[in-house]
């Protein structure tokens, strides 16, 4: 009688919770693993009556959309490969002056790119909550931009189809908020880029421009975000 209520006793203990601080997050960057990801960047800006210097600003309503989708696969430890595709959108509508004349400016861009890429983390703790990595990558992505601008004695409207290969490297870093689950922020830091756009005006002008852009620099205000699953 006294066996069984003491496991009757012991069987009603309920677990004591774990502390977060001891989970262990060891076996998500393992060989094996897979891993995926989603990144959303939404900006908009208006205003009204505005001095430019160059132009006196009427009215103006921008806005860009841009979703991206990131999967992976660990052929090692600390050490992926994976692909990226991303979609962008934005479009703009100005009324300005300048030079004398008043100008209604809109112009609607889609672009696509798709990006293979190589990731390696080092962690930064033992139980592997934290990890810095980077990422490098082959991007090429393709896009159209239809721009029309009218004023008082003419109406141009132009449409340019782009090209754009590039190589890029980009640091960042990994913070498990639970097991499998991480909030990821990265920068990038230098990218070799060439972009090749073909135009056409009006539909009869037709023109070429090729840019070759080697960037060394860090914008801190376009900090990349992305929610991520390691399974």
């Amino acid at each position: 009688m006294i066996v069984s209520l003491s496991f009757a006793q012991d069987s009603l203990k309920t677990k004591p919770d774990v502390d977060p601080r001891d989970l262990d997050f060891n076996k998500n960057q393992n060989k094996g693993q897979w891993y995926t990801s989603l990144t959303l960047q939404l900006s908009s800006s208006s205003a009204e009556n505005e001095d430019q210097f160059i132009r006196q600003l009427h009215y103006q309503d921008n806005g860009h959309f841009e979703v991206g989708v990131q999967g992976g696969y660990f052929i090692k430890d600390f050490f992926m490969t994976g692909l990226e595709f991303s979609y962008s959108s934005s479009n703009k509508n100005e009324r300005y002056s300048a030079n004398g004349e008043d100008n209604h400016l809109k112009s609607i861009s889609h672009g696509y790119y798709i990006a293979p890429f190589i990731r390696n983390y080092i962690p930064l703790s033992k139980n592997r909550r934290f990890s810095i990595f980077n990422q490098t990558s082959l991007q090429v992505g393709f896009g159209t931009t239809l721009k029309q601008n009218e004023t008082a004695s003419a109406l141009t409207k132009t449409k340019t189809d782009r090209v754009t290969l590039g190589i890029g490297i980009q640091p960042g870093l990994a913070a498990f908020i639970m097991d499998g689950f991480a909030f990821e922020a990265s920068v990038g830091l230098l990218g070799l880029e060439m972009d090749h756009q073909q135009s056409t005006t009006n539909y009869t002008e037709e023109s070429q421009r090729t840019d070759f852009d080697l960037n060394f620099k860090v914008n801190l205000l376009q900090i990349k975000l992305a929610v991520a699953y390691y399974f």
